[in-house]
């Protein structure tokens, strides 16, 4: 009752994947993954020896859909059991960057507003492209095991604690032999070169540039140099998000129904689709004496996929979710009911999105407020966190919508005045390095000078 049942249909395990109706797709897509490993050279087979750490193996199966639900591919991923490593021994540096959404939500107004060519490339068995250094070994895939055999890996897998890391060095290397260089003072997955923006996100890669030839060149220097990749027609459908052009106002629409549907799916309830913004109530509190969760819902997950869902098209939630989200260690009953709403308005607002239409005024707007001590008449008055404040804002660049907060303060302020400085200061932690990754863009995609010494800030506190 506590998984997501949403992703059960799309994420089969072995026994559900072989003797369900696709199950022809799948032992196909295990041949092809096999395949393409075995051409890639990844593993050599050896004789198991006691002294070796033998990683046990696992197929991963995705049934991948279009952001609108419809299926896309069948996919089985020959995985590495990553948790049974050692430290010191086959793993070591594992940490790898993920581009931030606030480069791609800016790179997206500047292509509306300067007619930019996109094109996103997706890598064949991306992990694999990169060499391993360390002594790995690994169980035989399931289904095509050989007795007293064991694979010794020549290249990263899927399901290894360092494959993130390697692919992403490994690309990193590629792109700057391709004339690419690694902005990673303002986003360590954002390159750059003389004619085109290059963001990266793991296995993903989104190109921008003034003219399609351009970005034609990059991939075309990136295949001369060994990867295998695919090219998509645009930037639509990244990260599970569809971005809808409109042509005739020159505005992008930024939707999510799939996971919205998926969401509404987990909630395994059927209240009334309702329209009303959710959050626009009194505050939650603990409610400690109210009665126990008795919900089928894993609470935590489904707010974890409703922070996805708000940071990316879904503004209108942020408050809610964000009063949800402080009690996903012991929820009540009325915090259930609260996220139950939640449910209830995106049901009736599932094909609704954040609408980007620029401008195309080179200028920063932010709008900040502070709710002083918002939680005291309604929190226990004995508890120091009923006296927090809470900060939102806005941060638009061409009257469009790029970064937005709503939280509770970590300190508690002792005045009103108090409180919009911290709100205040908590917006510039953001402002300021937008500045810096508009003016680094803009100066990278052809945007005039005078343009970009002209382009200021406006903070509306």
């Amino acid at each position: 009752a506590l998984t997501m049942k949403a992703n059960s249909m799309d994420t089969p395990n072995w026994h559900q994947a072989m003797n369900g109706l696709d199950s022809d797709g799948y032992w196909q897509a295990m041949e092809l993954e096999l395949e393409t490993l075995l051409g890639k050279d990844a593993w050599v087979e050896v004789d198991r020896e006691d002294y070796m750490n033998v990683l046990p193996s696992t197929w991963a199966f995705k049934c991948k859909r279009f952001p609108d639900g419809l299926v896309q591919k069948l996919k089985a991923r020959f995985c590495v059991r990553g948790d049974c490593q050692i430290d010191g021994v086959d793993v070591f540096d594992t940490y790898a960057p993920v581009v931030s959404w606030t480069t791609v939500g800016l790179l997206l107004i500047l292509s509306v507003v300067l007619g930019l060519a996109t094109k996103q490339v997706d890598y064949t068995a991306a992990f694999v492209h990169a060499p391993i250094k360390e002594d790995v070994y690994v169980e035989m895939p399931r289904g095509f095991a050989e007795h007293g055999q064991v694979l010794k890996l020549k290249r990263s897998l899927y399901g290894l604690k360092q494959s993130p890391r390697n692919f992403f060095l490994f690309l990193k290397s590629k792109l700057e032999a391709a004339g690419f260089t690694n902005q990673e003072e303002i986003d360590p997955c954002l390159f750059l070169s003389d004619k085109c923006i290059c963001l990266v996100y793991v296995d993903d890669t989104l190109f921008y540039s003034p003219k399609a030839e351009f970005i034609e060149e990059a991939i075309a220097k990136l295949k001369e140099l060994g990867m295998e990749l695919e090219v998509e027609d645009s930037v639509a459908g990244f990260l599970g998000v569809h971005i809808e052009r409109n042509e005739k106002d020159q505005s992008i629409k930024l939707t999510q129904s799939g996971p919205t549907k998926r969401i509404i799916e987990a909630f395994n309830v059927s209240h009334n689709p309702i329209k009303q913004t959710p959050g626009s109530h009194e505050p939650l509190t603990k409610d400690i004496s109210g009665d126990p969760p008795d919900a089928v819902f894993n609470y935590s997950s489904v707010v974890g996929m409703l922070q996805y869902l708000q940071g990316h098209s879904r503004p209108d939630i942020t408050y809610a979710v964000s009063q949800v989200a402080r009690f996903v260690h012991s929820p009540r009953r009325s915090h259930e009911i609260a996220l139950e709403r939640i449910g209830s308005y995106l049901r009736g607002t599932v094909e609704e999105g954040l609408i980007l239409r620029p401008t195309g005024r080179f200028d920063m707007d932010c709008y900040v407020d502070a709710d002083f001590a918002g939680l005291w008449p309604h929190e226990d008055k004995t508890d120091p966190i009923c006296v927090k404040s809470r900060t939102g804002f806005v941060i638009c660049i061409s009257d469009c919508p790029v970064v937005w907060a709503s939280k509770l303060q970590p300190d508690i302020a002792l005045s009103t005045m108090e409180s919009e400085y911290t709100a205040l200061s908590t917006a510039m932690k953001d402002v300021i390095p937008l500045r810096t990754l508009f003016t680094t863009l803009g100066s990278s995609i052809g945007i005039d000078d005078n343009l970009l010494t002209t382009f200021h800030t406006t903070v509306h506190e």
